[in-house]
């Protein structure tokens, strides 16, 4: 019994990176630098306040016309997907019965 406790509190542990810290704890880091450089960038911008807005404006448009045709294409690929083992499962039946 006592083996089980400690292989049980083991597993609850959170996943620990190669430098013995939190693997999530580094992605959070990861992402409020990724905001602070971005945020730095936009306020040291040599551009004015309507060039700026319409650059980002752009961007945004354009990130989301690129995840719009992801989207698509994930469609696409997952229907197929369905439709190849709705007919390899015919297959199987078929030749079971």
């Amino acid at each position: 019994m006592r083996e089980y406790k400690r292989y049980e509190e083991q597993n609850l542990r959170p996943e620990r990176s190669s430098s013995g810290r939190p693997a999530g704890l580094a992605i959070a880091w990861l992402l409020a630098g990724i905001g602070l450089g971005a945020g730095a960038a936009l306020l040291l911008a040599p551009a004015s306040g309507r060039e700026l807005r319409g650059s980002i404006a752009r961007g945004c448009r354009h990130a989301i016309d690129g995840i719009g045709r992801g989207a698509r294409l994930l469609q696409r690929k997952g229907s197929n997907l369905l439709s190849f083992h709705r007919e390899r499962s015919e297959e199987q039946k078929a030749q079971q019965g």
